[in-house]
């Protein structure tokens, strides 16, 4: 996270480890739920993905289509809650996790067509 923020390691972790510590912290604590679950989501296609190649093309043509309303629903929901204040990161990144969850959950239910 420290690469991908810019910021050094040591803050990052400090950050992490309170996540209530400020808004800082809870960006970065919004942003790392956001990771952990497109990284579950990463997951889940590819055990979708094991079953067959065709498989993995439809969920992946899905993925596109829903990750770009996914961000901009996030993002006009979160404008719309907090308007441009300085909750809106965190609130983006809520969004897109709990989004991220119910779309692995889906295609973990899913069968492969």
């Amino acid at each position: 996270m420290a690469t991908r923020s810019g910021l050094p390691a040591s803050e990052v972790d400090a950050a992490l480890s309170h996540c209530d510590a400020n808004q800082m912290s809870m960006n970065l604590c919004a942003w790392r739920e956001q990771i952990v679950a497109e990284q579950k989501l990463e997951q889940v296609v590819e055990g979708k993905a094991a079953v067959s190649a065709s498989c993995k093309a439809a969920i992946e043509k899905r993925l596109t289509a829903w990750k770009t309303r996914r961000d901009a629903n996030c993002k006009k929901s979160a404008s719309r809650e907090w308007g441009g204040g300085s909750m809106l990161p965190t609130a983006v990144a809520m969004c897109k996790t709990a989004e991220t969850e119910r779309m692995s959950k889906a295609i973990e239910a899913s069968g492969c067509r």
